[in-house]
């Protein structure tokens, strides 16, 4: 009898332990909720549309500076100009050699319309003497002499139709060498190519300029963008309009929220701040972008991490 007490005590708490497990488990299933996840990257803050650096397409030196760096600029305004009075003495010689190549073609034309009347004339000369001859009442000696007369104008006259070909074409290639020399003019003033603002100026009056150095920087107009590098082992949790916010490398304090609008379609090597010691060169990275909400207070070129907000269902 006691041994049967003892087997049904066993037994009875062998189910209550089963139950309670089945009903812990049960429990612990209807609590599993969607997890969130944060993807973190290295990045840096520009302008959507990137910095432009300027440069000079000829060497020269500085004569005048017409902007201070952080003014706007709108295209096509002027930043500088290098020395240019060789180019502008070539251009008002071109100026000039233009001019008096018109009133040379003037002159020409003139020349062609005197003829023509003179040679128009001496064809109804040569017609009268013709037909006086054939009734007899002039000399064959007088129409000789008209018709030489008549081949002379038309010979002077093809020759002055012919200088004013020349002229006119002289009057082309001079302008062709006008053109040649505004624009070796122009290239001694730099201009803005886009709406922005000066960034950074590199030169002062009176330095010389390198065509293969920087002048200046400009930030085109547009929107402040976080470009980010996330590495390859997160890549594919990447996905367009994912929430993220962008904060100071190694600190909590978001510096602005925003949206992740372009994921690149491959994979490549790093490309920001690879200078940094302790970077690990083999691995591969997905560039994305991210529209700041906030960008007022960031700098351009500052280093931020990126962080991106990946939910799971």
């Amino acid at each position: 009898m006691k041994k049967y007490f003892l087997f049904a005590l066993i037994l009875s708490l062998f189910s209550c332990t089963n139950k309670d497990d089945k009903n812990q488990n049960s429990s612990e299933k209807t609590m599993v909720l969607p997890s969130v996840q944060l993807v973190i990257g290295i990045g840096e803050i520009i302008p959507e549309n990137d910095i432009i650096e300027i440069s000079s397409p000829v060497n020269g030196i500085v004569q005048k500076i017409y902007k201070n760096e952080n003014d706007p600029l709108s295209t096509g305004s002027i930043i500088l100009e290098l020395d240019y009075q060789l180019e502008e003495a070539k251009l008002m010689e071109m100026v000039n050699q233009v001019t008096t190549q018109t009133a040379q073609i003037k002159v020409d034309q003139a020349n062609v319309d005197d003829f023509e009347g003179k040679y128009d004339n001496a064809k109804t000369e040569l017609r009268r003497l013709q037909n006086l001859l054939e009734k007899g009442a002039e000399t064959q000696q007088n129409v000789d002499n008209a018709a030489t007369d008549l081949h002379s104008y038309k010979a002077n006259l093809d020759r002055l139709r012919a200088s004013v070909l020349v002229s006119k074409s002289k009057l082309e290639e001079t302008k062709a060498s006008l053109k040649v020399a505004e624009i070796e003019r122009d290239q001694k003033i730099i201009r803005s190519p886009v709406d922005g603002q000066l960034l950074e100026l590199n030169v002062l009056i009176g330095s010389a300029v390198d065509l293969q150095n920087s002048i200046a920087k400009i930030k085109p107009e547009g929107s402040t963008i976080s470009l980010c590098e996330i590495d390859e082992l997160y890549a594919n949790k990447i996905k367009m309009s994912q929430k993220a916010w962008v904060r100071n490398v190694g600190s909590l304090d978001t510096l602005s929220t925003g949206t992740v609008y372009f994921t690149s379609g491959f994979l490549k090597k790093k490309s920001l701040f690879t200078d940094v010691s302790g970077e690990k060169e083999d691995r591969l990275v997905r560039t994305i972008k991210i529209m700041l909400d906030h960008p007022e207070n960031l700098l351009l070129n500052q280093r931020v991490e990126c962080v991106v907000e990946i939910t799971n269902p």
